[in-house]
């Protein structure tokens, strides 16, 4: 009886160690503003989605997070690794279009390109300002 007792705690200790473990990972993901889904929490900590759906401690921190979350604007992985390819991408574009027009042209093409960044900036954050004003 001694050694079932002894496999009950650890087992226990074993959960309590995972849930710890999952709720740690979505207050990082939290705090960083990244996207909480369970796809990601599966990846990031190895265990599995149904943990994460039938564990009720777990199950209501997510939800938690997750609806404090909305309304914010905020990072996926996926969205990350999109925007860095896409950033290699007109690196090598850029590379190719300099080697093949003059530079004095080059020069004006990118002055063009950094007012027009710039005005795109100002016009996200305005249209940001603006919906937070409607709220």
């Amino acid at each position: 009886m001694e050694k079932y007792e002894k496999m009950v705690a650890a087992k226990k200790e074993k959960s309590e160690e995972m849930v710890e473990q999952a709720i740690k990972t979505m207050e990082d993901m939290y705090n960083a503003n990244i996207k909480i889904s369970v796809a990601e929490l599966v990846r990031k900590t190895n265990l599995s989605r149904g943990f994460f759906y039938n564990n009720p401690i777990v199950k209501q921190r997510m939800l938690e997070l997750k609806t404090n979350q909305e309304g914010k604007v905020l990072v996926t992985p996926k969205g990350e690794a999109i925007a860095k390819a896409q950033e290699k991408r007109i690196q090598t574009l850029e590379r190719k279009l300099s080697e093949s027009v003059p530079i004095s042209t080059y020069n004006e093409l990118l002055d063009k390109y950094k007012k027009l960044q710039a005005d795109y900036k100002n016009m996200k954050t305005t249209k940001m300002l603006n919906v937070y004003e409607n709220l």
